[in-house]
Formats: C-alpha cells, sequence, structure tokens
C-alpha cells in the first residue's frame, strides 16, 4: 500500500510517521528543536531548526517505506515567519510571544477610528499573541528584517512548504489564529492588514480544502530532508484542525474533549462568522464551510496532578484511581459537595482573566484528601461543560490526554457533561489527520478512519448524577465571578488577594 510521510511540526519537536491507506502506523520519530525565551516575554524559534529537526525525524521513518504518495505538513500555528530570499529573515515569533501587547491595542484602536471592530471582524478576542500585532512590533524593532521579507507564513508546515519549492501557503484553520482572517468572508482583512502596516501581497495563499497539494518536491529536498523529488506535497490544517480531524472528523455537530496538561471542548459547527458568545472560546476556520470552536481550560491535568501532590501526598494517578475506586464504592456516583476551580494560574474558558487562582468552597468537618481530588476533577469537568450546554446531552463525547486513561475521571465526565464518554489514544490524532488530510487530497482509495469511529465502549452518565451536576453547574459558573472578585486590586488602592479558598 502506497505510504503517506506524516510531518507534525508541534511546539517542542518535529514527529514524523508513515500511515498507509490501510490506516496502519508503519513508523513514527520526533526530534526536538529549542525555543529562545526573553525576559520580556519572548518566545522565538529558528525555522532553520524545524528544518534540521524534520529530516532527523523523517530518516528512521524512510525504511518502512516501499515508496511514498505524498508528504503531508501539520504543526504549530499563529507563528509570525518572515520568509527571505535565502531562508526566514528573522527568527520565528511563536504564539506565546506577548511582547506585542501595545501594538495589539494600537491596531484596535486604528480599526475602531475607521468603524471596524476587530472582534467582529475575525470572531476571535485579539491580543499581544496574535501575529497581526506581532508584525507591527517587529517593524519597529527590526525594520530591516521587514524589508528583507517576500512573504509570509504562520506557522513551520507553510514555512517547509516554502522552502521545498511549493511557494507560500496557509490553510484557513491557521489563518483564523492570526488575527488578520476576516471570518465572513474567509480572505485576508485588508482593514486590519492596513492597521499592522501590512502589505497584502505578503500574506500566503489560502487553501481551500481540508487537504490541499501545493506543490511536489523538487531536486533539493534529498539534501533539506532526504526525499526523492516528485512527492506531493500536502498542507493539512493546522495542529488544531488536524488533530480534531483525527479525533472526530469535520463534520459538523461533533465534539471532542481533552484531558491533557490543559483541557478544552473541541466542537465542529457550522459557520456563521460571529464572534463566540462567551467571549473566550476560538472559532478557527475549517473546509467546508465549518467552524472548530475550542474552549480550553490552562490547567486540566496540571491541575489534577497538583492536586495528587497537594492532597494525596504525591500519589500517582494509578494509586489516585485506587482511591477514587474505594470513594465511589463508599458514596456512589454524583457530586462530592465541592465547587472547585483548577484555575491554578490565571484563566482562558470560561473567562479569560489572567489573575484569575484556584478555588475550592463547600469544606467542612468531614472533608478528607480523596474527597479534595476527587473535587478537583470535578471542578475540571464542570469548567468543560460550561462549553456544552448548548450540545445535545446523548451524544458521545470522544476525550483524549493522559488523564483520558482514568477509569474514574471518565465516568465523573460522563456525569457532569450527561454524555457517554469514549476513551480514545489520541497519542498521534493530529498526525492521523494530516494523513486523513493528505488521502482525501490526493484521491487515494484508504481505509483511514477518525479514532472516534474505530469503535470502543463508552461510559455512560449516571442519571442521577447527571441530574445533580446539571442543578450545580449555574453555581459553579458563578464561582468564577466570586473568585474574580476576590483577586481584584481593592478600590483603596491595596494590594489584591489571591482567590484560593484552599
Amino acid at each position: 500500500m502506497p505510504g503517506l510521510l506524516c510531518l507534525d511540526l508541534g511546539t517542542s519537536s518535529a514527529k514524523a510517521a508513515l500511515i498507509d491507506t490501510g490506516g496502519h502506523l508503519l513508523a513514527t520519530a520526533s526530534s526536538a528543536y529549542p525555543t529562545r525565551s526573553t525576559s520580556d516575554g519572548g518566545a522565538e524559534q529558528d525555522p532553520a531548526d524545524w528544518v534540521r529537526a524534520a529530516r532527523a525525524a523523517i530518516a528512521p521513518v524512510l525504511p518502512a517505506s516501499d515508496g511514498l504518495a505524498g508528504l503531508c505538513l501539520t504543526g504549530q500555528m499563529q507563528d509570525l515567519v518572515l520568509e527571505g530570499p535565502a531562508g526566514a529573515a528573522h527568527p520565528a515569533v511563536l504564539y506565546s510571544d506577548r511582547r506585542a501587547g501595545a501594538e495589539a491595542e494600537e491596531i484596535r484602536a486604528r480599526l475602531a477610528r475607521d468603524g471596524e471592530d476587530w472582534e467582529e471582524l475575525t470572531a476571535n478576542h485579539q491580543d499581544a499573541g496574535c501575529c497581526a500585532a506581532m508584525f507591527l512590533r517587529l517593524a519597529r524593532t527590526d525594520p530591516a528584517a521587514i524589508a528583507r521579507a517576500i512573504s509570509i507564513t504562520f506557522g513551520p508546515a507553510g514555512h517547509l512548504a516554502v522552502v521545498l519549492g511549493a511557494g507560500s501557503w496557509c490553510d484557513p484553520t491557521t489563518a483564523a489564529a492570526t488575527g488578520l482572517l476576516e471570518a465572513g468572508t474567509r480572505d485576508w482583512s485588508g482593514a486590519v492588514a492596513r492597521a499592522a502596516g501590512i502589505d497584502l501581497a505578503l500574506l500566503p495563499r489560502l487553501t481551500t480544502d481540508a487537504g490541499q497539494v501545493v506543490g511536489r518536491t523538487g531536486a533539493g529536498a534529498g539534501a533539506l530532508l532526504g526525499l526523492p523529488a516528485g512527492v506531493p506535497i500536502v498542507l493539512a490544517p493546522g495542529d488544531a484542525g488536524a488533530a480534531t480531524l483525527g479525533v472526530t472528523g469535520l463534520a459538523a455537530g461533533r465534539d471532542h474533549a481533552s484531558l491533557g496538561t490543559s483541557g478544552w471542548i473541541a466542537g465542529v459547527r457550522t459557520a456563521d462568522g460571529s464572534p463566540a458568545a462567551d467571549g473566550a472560546s476560538h472559532r478557527l476556520a475549517l473546509a467546508g464551510g465549518t467552524t472548530l470552536h475550542i474552549s480550553a481550560l490552562l490547567a486540566a491535568g496540571s491541575a489534577a496532578a497538583w492536586a495528587r501532590r497537594t492532597y494525596l501526598g504525591g500519589t500517582d494517578a494509578a494509586g489516585a484511581d485506587r482511591l477514587l475506586e474505594q470513594r465511589e464504592q463508599e458514596h456512589g456516583r454524583g457530586p462530592t459537595g465541592l465547587l472547585a476551580l483548577p484555575s491554578l494560574g490565571g484563566e482562558r474558558f470560561p473567562v479569560r482573566d489572567e489573575a484569575l487562582r484556584g478555588a475550592v468552597l463547600g469544606l467542612d468537618a468531614s472533608t478528607g484528601p480523596v474527597d479534595l481530588y476527587a473535587g478537583m476533577l470535578e471542578g475540571i469537568a464542570l469548567a468543560l461543560s460550561h462549553a456544552l450546554e448548548d450540545r445535545p446531552a446523548g451524544d458521545p463525547l470522544p476525550v483524549v490526554g493522559g488523564g483520558a486513561a482514568s477509569a474514574p475521571w471518565r465516568r465523573i465526565l460522563a456525569d457532569v457533561t450527561g454524555r457517554p464518554v469514549l476513551a480514545v489514544d489520541g497519542t498521534d490524532a493530529t498526525l492521523l489527520g494530516a494523513a486523513l488530510a493528505g488521502a482525501e487530497a490526493l484521491g487515494l482509495d484508504h481505509r483511514l478512519a477518525p479514532l472516534a469511529d474505530q469503535g470502543g465502549e463508552p461510559v455512560e452518565p449516571d442519571p442521577s448524577a447527571a441530574a445533580a451536576y446539571r442543578a450545580l453547574r449555574p453555581a459553579h459558573r458563578e464561582l468564577y465571578e466570586a473568585a474574580a472578585r476576590i483577586g481584584r486590586r481593592s478600590e483603596d488602592g491595596s494590594s489584591p488577594r489571591t482567590a484560593g479558598v484552599i
């Protein structure tokens, strides 16, 4: 069977996989690259490191191939890459860079003077991490780099397409994260580009499908990546879109959850071009007129790990699960009586508040360590559930991430959301999504399928527990407002208190 060489250039490493059209993972490898952080909030990577890491990751998997049907590219999004005549004209400014806050406010003000609202144009909240603001900042701090740029790309996948000779391209999912894409037209915004000082001619062409052939490897691909010439290059969606494609596919109405270090609910919706009603979710364009809604917690697995260290004396996840099983045998399924916020260092959803801190409400003399741990898992599940309030309760909810391995946590998530929860192995979901995008773009006959469609036995919600959690959800949402009020600076100018009621 022909093999699809899939490459995911993530936040810290390049991951390569060879996947055949029968859906078999034949080989995989990875190679790391460094990030340069600065004391003023900067975060940069050298695009040359992306290429070197890609070659190192590809080399071990190529021997498993009898021939390549295509090279499928995905990776981190919302990076600013200035493409020069011979490589990048400046280190890539990453999505996590926070130095362009003043420039973001300046762009917002310029648009407002012209009668435009940035959030309404893009259907997303915009801040220092958007590429438009990063560009305006670089135009002031390194105008020579701007002058050297012949095009702009917005992540490692786009950069790799450039160095392979395919030209400058961007997929809609990545484009929607830049602050430059109009949600209504799904095209680059001339108004935002003018406000940021960006020549529209620098912006990449936009792909129109979930995966699109943007070129073929040339003679230089051997020296760059160890690849033969003539291999079709498929630009898949950016990592958020590729992971969704790999977990559920891109049909409107499907959701999935992640219980990794951070956590999120990702849902595919019919596009309407309007900003998220909560102001805290991201709306990213997908192919076929759909939109990916992502509601992301800063701490999920990391908050659970903190609770194990703090409440359970450093017990590992398996030991904590045994304690939860014992507790469930004694008390049954249902609320602990605690309301917990997992916001240990700021929050992104259901509120955007960098100053927010965690809270636990409802302690009494009978509360024990395992109750506190269970309460934190409930709190994470309740936080995620706020993104599902308008969704049908009976639809299955696939869940990925390290926390998905915990059977007690899956039961809590099922009870809190009122939805059957299906654990899937999302380790290679992004690479699988890239393979699916590539197989479709190349018109291959294949048996690839999203993880959620590959079978498994879901955990069903307990009806009485689900009803009890449903009644608690409004109070949990109000706790965010109460914690924020506690944390705000008082009117007399005294130092703010943290909101940790623990």
